[in-house]
Order: structure tokens, then C-alpha cells, then sequence
């Protein structure tokens, strides 16, 4: 495919820029909740039903140089694993949803800071656990890093935008695994107007 330029790629991240690191797109309802546990469960027994490895490929090709690639990209697979399916339900309103999926992080581990690439924008539902998002929204290379850091708390089945653009990170407090639904919808102009009217 098309490799962006640099500049076109900073453009990109500076018009993402623009809205928070995150919003709130909408909840599940409990019996929704319910149906993707369950699936989840029914596919999580078959181990070969997990595409943790192609996950870190595909990272790894579309990583933002010089924050998300390197080795730590490969050592994700050793315990953070995705599991793909279109039996996953995740209403979202005016949003065209693709690539959704299970990801499940072990106990103690969390996702480092990193970025994503500028025109994939990435959305989050907590399943098993609440999950909590820290993103940084001062201009990289600034003292400032822990007065520009934002939190966000997001409940199990909220489901939340995450933007690309501002270096995130990933936590949770949990003894077990940890699942969450991950999905993905393309920039479009419309989807970029209608995050701002969440505003």
C-alpha cells in the first residue's frame, strides 16, 4: 500500500490532536454485557482461535516510527492475545464499526504509551474489568509530561473512543485475565464531525 510521508503522518496526528484522548461513544446493555462474555468464553477454550502473533505483525507494520515499534511490539504476544469475531455486539450510533475483537491481557500486565496510526481510530469496551486509560496531551519533549496527563476511567461496557494521536497507555486492576473488546472504524470526515458534536 501507500506508505504516508512523515509530514503527511504528523499532519494527521496534529488534526486527531484536536479532540481529546478519549470519549464516550455509549453502554452496553447487561444482557449485551452477558452475550459477548459468553461468546467470548465459548471461543477462549480453542486456543487456536487466538491471533496474538498476527496482532504484533500487523503492529509492527503500521506502527508510528519510533513509538510503537521496536521489540516491545513482538513481546506483546507473550501476554497479550486477541481473539477476532463478528459474533461480537457493539451497537454504536452514525460510527462504521470493523475489525472487532477480543483482547485479553494477563494479570500485573499493562499496554506502555504508545501511539497509533492517524487514520485507524480505535474504539474500547471493557468486559472483565474496568480499564483505565492514561494519555499524555502536552507536546512530546515538554517537562510538563505529568500536568498534561489525562485519566479516564471506563467501566465495564462502556464502550470509548481512544484517540490515536496522543500517546496512551493501558491499565487494570484484575487477578485474572483481562478482557476487553477492541474495534476499530476508519476516519471520515463524518465520523470526525460526529465525534465532536460528543463533545
Amino acid at each position: 500500500g501507500h506508505i504516508m510521508s512523515k509530514i503527511d503522518e504528523l499532519r494527521l496526528h496534529g488534526r486527531n490532536r484536536k479532540l481529546p484522548p478519549a470519549i464516550k461513544l455509549g453502554q452496553l446493555t447487561p444482557e449485551i454485557t452477558v452475550h459477548n462474555l459468553f461468546i467470548y468464553h465459548s471461543l477462549a477454550d480453542d486456543p487456536s482461535n487466538l491471533t496474538g502473533e498476527q496482532t504484533a505483525e500487523h503492529r509492527h507494520q503500521n506502527a508510528v516510527v519510533g513509538v510503537s515499534t521496536g521489540e516491545s511490539v513482538y513481546q506483546l504476544a507473550d501476554f497479550y492475545n486477541q481473539i477476532h469475531s463478528d459474533e461480537i455486539s457493539l451497537p454504536v450510533q452514525n460510527i462504521d464499526i470493523n475489525n472487532k475483537r477480543y483482547a485479553m491481557l494477563d494479570p500485573g500486565q499493562h499496554l506502555d504509551y504508545h501511539m497509533d496510526p492517524p487514520n485507524t481510530y480505535n474504539i474500547i469496551c471493557p468486559l472483565s474489568d474496568p480499564v483505565t486509560i492514561k494519555a499524555q496531551t502536552g507536546k512530546r519533549g515538554e517537562d510538563l509530561w505529568n500536568k498534561n496527563q489525562k485519566e479516564y476511567f471506563m467501566n465495564i461496557g462502556e464502550i470509548w473512543f481512544i484517540n490515536p494521536s496522543h500517546p496512551h497507555a493501558s491499565f487494570h486492576e484484575s487477578n485474572d485475565v483481562r478482557v476487553a473488546i477492541l474495534a476499530n472504524f476508519e476516519y471520515t470526515e463524518e465520523a470526525y464531525d460526529h465525534l465532536t458534536r460528543l463533545l
